[in-house]
């Protein structure tokens, strides 16, 4: 049993080079992102967390940030560009099933497409520094976070149902509770991280004098 889970777990996570290894892990860790997205909107639909508390903006925002290499395929190529507008279907999908279209997921939707797309344009690299890494993205989610709520909150709500300065201060007490979504940011950077350690073999160097003394006294 414990050597089929071994078996199983090394064609998962394992591969025959460096930069196998690495394309699988970061599929999985795409599908990760994509998963988390789905999850945290399904448990906010079964009011299971607080208002505001959700994983689908800082997934968007890490996983695009690192923008990872997950193939040379066509088909990889297309998940890892279009991560954003994938992991979402899921989200749009439940917003229609449960509560059918309303004029607010114009604004809402396009919102979670802007925290991607602002997550793209950092393009780090798993290998940098975990408290880099940590700093940049936390950055990017709390400024994700803080033009979603203005985009949905008050552009969008002031055009739909209330006046803006109404729409404006309704807004600040849901945009705190929002803010603390940062608390993901930690564990899925770390994930990242995980997943880019790979053993890299680093051939090592011989001095050429005992090379050559090893020849003539054979």
């Amino acid at each position: 049993m414990v050597g089929a889970l071994a078996s199983i777990s090394k064609r998962i996570w394992g591969g025959r080079t460096p930069e196998e290894i690495l394309s699988r892990r970061f599929k999985i860790f795409v599908i990760i992102g994509v998963l988390l997205v789905g999850v945290s909107k399904l448990l906010y639909l079964s009011g299971l967390t607080f208002p505001n508390l959700e994983l689908v903006i800082p997934t968007l925002v890490v996983v695009g940030s690192f923008s990872p290499i997950a193939g040379r395929t066509k088909f990889w190529r297309r998940v890892t560009r279009y991560f954003g507008a994938i992991a979402l279907i899921s989200v749009f999908l439940a917003d229609l099933i449960v509560w059918g279209f309303r004029p607010i997921y114009l604004f809402t939707w396009s919102g979670f497409l802007f925290a991607w797309l602002i997550g793209m344009r950092n393009k780090l690299s798993m290998f940098d520094k975990f408290k880099t890494l940590l700093g940049s993205t936390i950055l990017t989610t709390a400024i994700a976070i803080l033009i979603f709520d203005f985009w949905t909150g008050v552009v969008g709500w002031s055009l739909i149902h209330a006046p803006f300065w109404i729409s404006l201060i309704g807004q600040i007490p849901f945009t705190f509770y929002h803010l603390s979504s940062l608390v993901f940011v930690p564990p899925l950077v770390g994930l990242g991280k995980l997943i880019a350690r790979v053993k890299v073999p680093v051939p090592s160097a011989v001095r050429v004098k005992q090379e050559v003394g090893a020849k003539e006294g054979r």
